[in-house]
């Protein structure tokens, strides 16, 4: 391997290396860059986790040789053992290695087939960076990304389903795209492209310190604060607020489950029911984590009958749940019979001018109504006046 890089060195055209230079320098400064800001914030679910070395080595894929790109991409990943925030994982290195040499070798054979000169602006030619980019990042982080992407929900940290792994491949790949094409242009247009690609990373930095403001940490829901000011936001809305509903869902004596299973087995009941509310409500209702066990949803849009009815439909959803986890002992262990009782304030039954504190406290009295009846039901105004 050592003999096949020297010989390539030599047989590679001059002009290259100061293009590699270039771009080595710049993702090195982009690398620290991003280094600088990482502690600064908390990744959120839905924001892609934009890779430093991999969009640079896809940009030298687009523009070197391979016996340059196989120097940046060591140089990147190097720089990303000592200093990056996973140490020690060599194997990254060598599927990077092959997923460049591999999608290098396709970019040339492409371009080979025609005599002209590569033509930045053509669609053929964008279409074809594009593939290759995706080939090299799906030979070098395809595996183990798949992995997480396949695994359940309460299995993977926040940011790491399906969306954030896609996320990640299309973010990566239209950077490295966008910097090899430029390349193309002039290798002073590298350093230029710098600065915008290193303030998207520092933005989509900012918006993880907003997501992680706005969301309850355990179950990635809308946490109490932000969860009251969407839904006065929506309330405000005349024909909204002729037909809304506040849900106030409580699960039955979690105390004894968290006592009888330990806190990790609570936390994994709670990230199930969380998934639950959301699968089971529309796109945009607006669901929230109230505090402890307890759970609060603004139905808009909904008539009475609508709100117990969805109430229903959630309280049969999270009966119906097998949450496997861990007990006390540390042992597999399967929770199931998992019960909620669920008031519902409708703004039929409210003020003409009620706001979502006073839904909230029918709400939440129509759930005390419904523990005093016995638990696992749902209780409405109409109910609990009855009763």
């Amino acid at each position: 391997m050592l003999s096949g890089l020297v010989l390539a060195w030599v047989t590679t055209p001059t002009i290259s290396w100061p293009t590699a230079l270039v771009f080595t320098l710049c993702g090195l400064t982009h690398a620290e860059l991003a280094r600088y800001e990482a502690p600064r914030s908390a990744q959120p679910v839905d924001t892609p986790r934009v890779s430093v070395v991999a969009v640079w080595v896809v940009g030298s894929v687009l523009t070197l040789h391979l016996a340059a790109v196989l120097m940046v991409s060591a140089v990147l990943h190097a720089h990303d053992l000592l200093r990056g925030p996973d140490p020690g994982r060599s194997g990254r290195v060598l599927a990077s290695v092959g997923g460049a040499t591999l999608a290098w070798l396709v970019w040339s054979t492409v371009n080979s087939s025609s005599s002209a000169p590569v033509e930045v602006t053509s669609t053929s030619t964008v279409l074809a960076a594009g593939l290759t980019g995706l080939l090299c990042l799906f030979v070098a982080d395809g595996p183990a990304s798949l992995r997480v992407a396949g695994r359940p929900i309460s299995a993977v940290h926040p940011g790491e389903g399906s969306p954030g792994v896609y996320g990640q491949f299309v973010a990566r790949t239209a950077l490295g795209v966008l910097l090899g094409l430029f390349a193309h242009f002039s290798v002073f247009a590298i350093p230029f492209i710098l600065l915008p690609v290193a303030y998207l990373q520092r933005s989509m930095r900012g918006r993880a310190l907003h997501h992680a403001a706005a969301h309850d940490a355990k179950t990635q829901l809308w946490n109490h604060a932000a969860w009251q000011q969407l839904s006065t936001a929506a309330l405000a809305s005349h024909r909204t607020h002729a037909r809304s509903a506040v849900l106030m869902v409580d699960l039955d004596h979690f105390k004894r489950l968290n006592d009888t299973f330990g806190h990790h087995a609570g936390d994994d009941v709670l990230t199930s029911v969380a998934h639950v509310l959301q699968t089971t409500t529309r796109r945009h209702d607006i669901v929230a984590r109230f505090g402890g066990e307890e759970f609060s949803i603004l139905l808009p849009g909904v008539t009475e009958g609508e709100a117990n009815d969805a109430a229903e439909r959630i309280r049969h959803q999270i009966e119906a749940l097998a949450v496997i986890t861990t007990n006390l002992h540390g042992r597999p262990t399967t929770i199931s019979g998992i019960t909620a009782s669920i008031g519902v304030a409708t703004t039929h039954h409210a003020e003409a001018d009620a706001n979502v504190d006073d839904l909230l406290v029918t709400a939440d009295r129509c759930l005390y109504q419904a523990k005093e009846l016995g638990r696992n039901r749902v209780c409405g105004p109409t109910l609990a006046a009855v009763a």
